[in-house]
């Protein structure tokens, strides 16, 4: 059992796609200098994250479930976010491969942890 959100998979799956993110939409790469796109692709990966993180806090299974499920549709956004990064050319089909796997691994972890949630609560 997990003692902090940060022992989960799926929080380290989403956190290593968020160091990911910030990297190549840093103020000196060209998806940088688009705010709106740059905005908004950070804080779909920072929205997976947080939810993770506020449902983890809940004590019961329960009430965890609707922040686990809006941290999956959050790595949705990601990945239509990737892929309109890869049609505007701000990432390459390398980085955009790379985030891509990671954003499934971060799901099906999630997805998991997720299902774990159907299991009765802890004593």
């Amino acid at each position: 059992m997990a003692g902090r959100v940060e022992d989960l998979i799926c929080w380290q799956r989403a956190d290593e796609l968020r160091q990911l993110i910030i990297k190549h939409t840093a103020d000196d790469t060209r998806a940088g200098k688009d705010f709106r796109f740059t905005n908004n692709l950070r804080d779909a990966i920072a929205s997976v994250c947080r939810n993770q993180s506020e449902g983890f806090a809940k004590y019961k299974h329960k009430p965890q479930k609707p922040y686990f499920n809006t941290a999956r549709s959050s790595l949705a956004e990601v990945k239509d976010g990737i892929r309109d990064g890869r049609q505007r050319g701000y990432f390459s089909d390398d980085v955009a491969k790379e985030m891509y796997t990671l954003r499934r691994r971060a799901d099906v972890a999630n997805l998991r942890y997720l299902k774990s949630l159907d299991r009765p609560d802890p004593e």
